[in-house]
């Protein structure tokens, strides 16, 4: 078995389809070897592999069949493939949806294939341009499955169930899948399912003799003879063959429901670019399917697309799919005609939603499309498409395919309506002439001129509106002119007209086929010629006031009566009336406009007849006809009613100074109908004694007296201006104040009494600590003691006051406690380790001297610290010791070893002492002691020794000295070693360096000549191993090191040790890697060594024959060989 590999998808093939290839792929390299000598080496040409849509080429100007095909060319030969599954023409259409990699769904295009004889009706066969649906399994395994058969589908008669292989298609996964999507309306709407017919197809049952079945179903999988074809199979009969090179040559690999018959587990697959290929079934390939289309209700297909607003044009791209247009005859489309000699379509729109006018033609290379959303009735030409972009730059409507069209965007389904030729000519613009304009007094024009071709009369009746026979002064006349067609003629719905070289006022479209068109007129205005003022108070002079309480706004506003409400109009001539009164209006214009009601003051006014009401008149000669506005209109100057007095009285008054503002309205009686009242102080000779300001009507005292105050009033509204003076006495006032003690305890901060003032507000306080001298600054205390401050109050225009409060401060209390010491022997103690009580010295004292003596200079774990001669200052560094009551407590002392001595000398002993010669002088077991001044001692590690110096080969008595430095100071201690002479020697008699290699299941021997009954141990890298891990035997000393021990070594040299009583012996040992490949078998030796030449021969025929092969399928090998 080889496994083959597409797409990150792995599917198996099997040796039988390896050889198979073989031979097709010889037997093609032979075929081009004996061309290639034919042809003397000329390279024939590959064929191409391009899946296309291939447009024929119009004939004029009609589309090309791949871009519009009939019902019937989708059914006959124009599209069917012949017997080598190649066509001369390949159109596709869009039908249905298919599944995206991304589970989104697109429109699903599909090759037309032509008639199955084997489906009733009108149809056409369709195969799948792309896969409809991705990763789908033929089944999920080859176990055998039941099959519920129909009766007469190759089963037997009747209907039953039967066991099938899992390579059975009717009983398949995939068939289930393709039912399912033909009845999913994601796939197909409701409308399109009703559109597509069941296909009945054949099929072997390789576990059932071979039998051929048959299933019905409207989306079907493709059939195939055999492994390597290029050719699957359509149709009822399996009659309509498809070329790999034409209709499958790209894509994804697809199955097929033909099963492998040389393989029994195996289905038939087609891979695009290839050739038919096999698998098993629980793989994952695509659904590329076929089905059948019913035609007959289908006029045409197209690849045009249709405007869904304004207008849409351009070129169709070679292989663009086309959309079946259905019989829209019962859809209300509308209807359409076209006129080849005037160039003229005329659409008119049914009932259906959205409607568009298609016209597709081709200009000899390219295929092109117009289209234009049909809103009612519209007439195009073809200069408007002509002027489209990418439409040609003349066109023949009679080789064009033209139709209307609407698409149910829920069925999916676009209806049309073919056009049909006419020979009416259809009518765009009209002229109309010799219409006399109504003049007043005069009788109205009766007939008019028409010489449009194709209006049938030249003279038509003129209707006018309103329905007189004369005109009359400034009146609008409607002239009505109906026009008929003649025979062969049209008025277009969006036809124009003039009338006198003018616009016309309407056009319409009758019913009857009858155009109206209509003009207005209108006639000359009267003329004006005089107007005489409204009527104004005597004397130009108001009698009432206005723009007051209780009053009209202004004279122009309200129920007024004194102006005038019309003015007298005369007209030209004696015709009758003559006069007329018009009503005017009344608008101020001096000010700006904004009427002054100042009693007594002039405003001017003017009087106005509006446009409005002179509509129908000619005033442009009248005295006052203003040409901007159009108003007839005039100015008068006229004075408002005088003012009315007021009366006002005032009251002397006397007051007591407070120091605070005096409203002197109150000293005042005015009149409520006065104006604004302004208050003022008299000065001079004629004023009082006392000073101030007055601000408004508030009185501000500087200095009391006497105050002469005046207050004035101001016109208000209807009434005059008036005034009064009265006389205000202020006296002296009295200072309200309370002072206070202060009492605290020494905190460092400022303190004074406190004098504070109620009233007045301003006064002046002086502080003195003696009575005689006063200054503003209220003296401040902050040490200890009673301190005496006087005061004084004094303010312009009140009584001073004096008198004296005291300042106590008390001593702060604090606590100073030594704190505890623990230091080395030999060092002071630290003076400044102690610690205040908490809240004992306030911020910014500290204390500045302190004594702190400790009760001992020994090494000791209970001594004191005392404290004494505490001075505290401030921040200023003024001493304010005085201010505290201080309590001084002990603190603990502890005097600790001086970690910073040098020994005074060491002691050092030896648990091992006694030695052989040739021994190793071991000092591990050494025990050192150094001693100090302070009466301390300590064991220690960091000592050294002599032992490298001592010679341990020779007997005798050695010295081993032992130094220990610290602190700079080096102490040493000699210590006896007695060696004693050396045992026996031995050494390895055999297995010395021997070597085991890892992942065998051998031993190591070795032998010492030493005495068994000596033995001890065995060491291994210097320690000694577990007595499991080898077996020791007599033969002077054997040891065999286990396999298992051996093992867990790692790869390198090791020492090995025999230990007796009085000696060992020492060698080593190698573990190494195994690199031994002598367990690979040996492939087999042939002697068939006949007739070399011969086979060298052949051999190299056969490489030529397979050299073009190899190198023209190279890709497809590559990928065989890749998968």
């Amino acid at each position: 078995m080889r496994k083959h590999i597409y797409s990150n998808t792995i599917f198996t093939k099997s040796k039988e389809d390896s050889d198979e290839k073989l031979k097709h792929n010889f037997k093609k390299g032979m075929a081009f070897v004996l061309s290639l000598a034919m042809v003397g080496g000329l390279v024939p040409a590959m064929s191409g592999g391009a899946n296309k849509v291939q447009a024929a080429p119009g004939s004029g100007t009609e589309p090309s069949v791949s871009a519009y095909a009939t019902k019937d060319q989708m059914m006959d030969d124009t599209f069917a493939p012949d017997n080598t599954g190649t066509a001369s023409n390949y159109g596709k259409l869009v039908f249905g949806k298919k599944k995206n990699y991304d589970d989104t769904y697109s429109a699903l295009e599909w090759y037309i294939l032509g008639k199955d004889e084997g489906v009733s009706g009108d149809n056409t066969i369709i195969f799948a341009a792309s896969p409809i649906a991705i990763e789908q399994k033929f089944n999920s395994n080859t176990n055998n499955k039941t099959y519920s058969y129909e009766a007469d589908t190759g089963y037997g008669d009747n209907s039953g169930n039967i066991s099938v292989h899992g390579i059975h298609y009717g009983a398949s996964d995939l068939r289930a899948a393709l039912k399912g999507m033909a009845t999913n309306t994601i796939y197909f709407t409701t409308a399109e399912q009703g559109l597509m017919n069941a296909t009945t197809v054949k099929t072997k049952d390789t576990k059932n003799s071979n039998v051929t079945y048959t299933t019905t179903d409207k989306l079907y999988a493709l059939a195939a003879d055999d492994v390597f074809n290029e050719i699957i199979k359509a149709g009822s009969g399996n009659n309509t063959v498809l070329a790999m090179n034409s209709y499958w040559s790209s894509g994804r690999d697809f199955w097929l429901r033909s099963p492998y018959v040389r393989y029994g587990n195996g289905v038939l697959i087609a891979s695009p670019g290839d050739c038919v290929s096999s698998t098993d079934v629980n793989q994952n390939w695509s659904a590329q399917p076929a089905s059948n289309l019913n035609l007959s209700s289908v006029l045409f297909a197209s690849a045009a697309t249709a405007a869904s607003s304004g207008t849409k044009s351009g070129t169709i791209t070679e292989g663009t799919a086309m959309t079946l247009r259905l019989d829209g005859t019962g859809n209300n489309i509308g209807t359409v005609t076209y006129n080849t000699t005037t160039g003229d379509i005329k659409a008119v729109k049914g009932s259906a939603q959205t409607v568009a006018l298609v016209v597709q033609g081709n200009d000899g290379t390219n295929d092109w499309y117009y289209s234009k959303k049909i809103t009612g009735t519209d007439v195009v030409n073809v200069s408007d498409i002509v002027a489209e972009p990418k439409t040609p730059s003349s066109i023949d409507l009679s080789a064009c395919k033209i139709w209307l069209e609407t698409t149910d965007s829920a069925k999916n389904l676009t209806y049309a309506v073919n056009a049909t030729e006419t020979n009416i000519k259809i009518i765009h613009s009209i002229a109309i002439t010799d219409i006399d304009t109504p003049v007043p007094n005069t009788a109205l024009d009766t007939k008019a001129s028409c010489t449009t071709e194709g209006v049938k009369s030249t003279t038509p009746q003129i209707t006018w509106t309103p329905s007189v026979t004369t005109a009359g002064y400034n009146t609008r006349y409607t002239a009505s002119i109906t026009l008929t067609a003649d025979t062969g003629y049209e008025f277009a719905d969006n036809v124009t007209a003039t009338v006198s070289g003018n616009t016309a006022t309407s056009v319409t479209n009758n019913a009857d086929g009858t155009l109206t068109v209509t003009k207005k007129f209108t006639t000359d205005k009267r003329k004006i010629d005089s107007v005489a003022a409204p009527t104004v108070p005597a004397n130009n002079t108001f009698t009432t006031y206005y723009g007051y309480d209780g009053y009209a706004a202004t004279p122009i506003s309200g129920t007024n009566t004194e102006l005038g409400k019309t003015a007298t109009v005369t007209f030209e001539g004696t015709t009758s009336p003559t006069t007329t009164d018009k009503t005017v209006t009344w608008t101020i214009v001096s000010n700006g406009g904004v009427y002054d009601n100042t009693p007594g003051a002039e405003n001017t006014f003017r009087w106005t007849i509006p446009r409005f009401a002179l509509i129908n008149y000619n005033a442009v000669y009248c005295q006052g006809y203003d040409t901007s506005t159009g108003n007839i209109t005039g100015t008068i100057k006229l004075k408002n009613k005088a003012a009315t007095s007021v009366a006002i009285t005032g009251t002397d008054s006397s007051i007591s100074y407070t120091g605070a503002t005096v409203d002197v309205s109150q000293y005042f009686s005015i009149d409520t109908n006065a104006g604004t009242a302004t208050y003022t102080l008299v000065t001079g000779t004629n004023g009082g004694t006392g000073e101030g300001t007055l601000s408004d009507k508030t009185l501000t005292v500087t200095h009391t007296g006497t105050f002469k105050i005046k207050v004035s009033t101001a016109a208000n509204g209807i009434y005059a201006a008036g005034e009064k003076t009265v006389t205000l006495t202020v006296d002296n006032g009295t200072i309200l104040y309370t002072a206070t003690d202060y009492s605290t305890t020494y905190d460092g901060q400022p303190h004074s009494i406190s004098v504070s003032v109620a009233n007045p507000e301003g006064t002046d306080v002086t502080y003195s600590t003696d009575g005689v001298t006063y200054v503003s600054d209220n003296p401040s205390f902050s040490n200890e003691g009673t301190h005496t401050v006087y005061y004084r109050i004094t303010k312009d225009n009140y009584t001073t006051i004096e008198g004296s409060k005291t300042v106590t401060i008390n001593k702060k209390s604090v606590t100073i406690t030594a704190k505890e010491q623990d230091i080395v022997w030999g060092n002071d103690i630290n003076q400044s380790l102690y610690t205040v009580s908490e809240d004992g010295l306030i911020t910014g004292d500290s204390i500045k001297e302190i004594t702190l003596t400790p009760s001992t200079t020994a090494r000791t774990e209970n001594g004191t610290i005392s404290v004494s001669g505490v001075k505290i200052e401030n921040a200023a560094g003024a001493d304010v010791t005085a201010n505290y009551d201080i309590t001084m407590a002990n603190g603990n002392l502890k005097i600790t070893h001086n970690a910073a001595l040098a020994p005074e000398r060491i002691e050092a002993s030896k648990t091992k002492t006694t030695y052989t010669a040739g021994d190793t002088l071991n000092v591990d077991d050494l025990a050192v002691t150094a001693y100090y001044a302070d009466g301390y001692s300590e064991p220690v590690q960091d000592y050294t020794t002599n032992v490298s110096a001592i010679d341990m080969s020779a007997d005798g008595d050695k010295t081993l000295t032992v130094s220990y430095t610290k602190n700079g100071v080096t102490k040493t201690k000699d210590i006896t070693i007695k060696v004693n002479a050396v045992q026996a020697s031995y050494k390895i008699i055999s297995g010395a360096d021997s070597e085991w290699k890892q992942n065998t299941d051998g031993n190591i021997t070795i032998r010492g000549n030493g005495e068994f009954s000596k033995f001890e141990s065995v060491k291994v890298d210097g320690s000694i191993i577990d007595a499991k891990n080898y077996t020791a035997k007599e033969g002077s000393t054997i040891i065999i090191l286990k396999a298992d021990y051996l093992k867990t070594l790692s790869v390198g040299t090791h020492s090995f040790e025999i230990v007796w009583t009085d000696g060992s012996a020492v060698t080593n040992f190698k573990v190494s890697k195994n690199t031994d490949d002598s367990q690979q078998p040996t492939p087999p030796q042939t002697g068939d060594n006949s007739r070399p030449m011969l086979w060298v021969t052949l051999l190299a025929a056969s490489l030529a024959g397979l050299l073009a092969l190899l190198v023209v399928r190279r890709k497809k090998d590559d990928k065989y060989m890749q998968r």
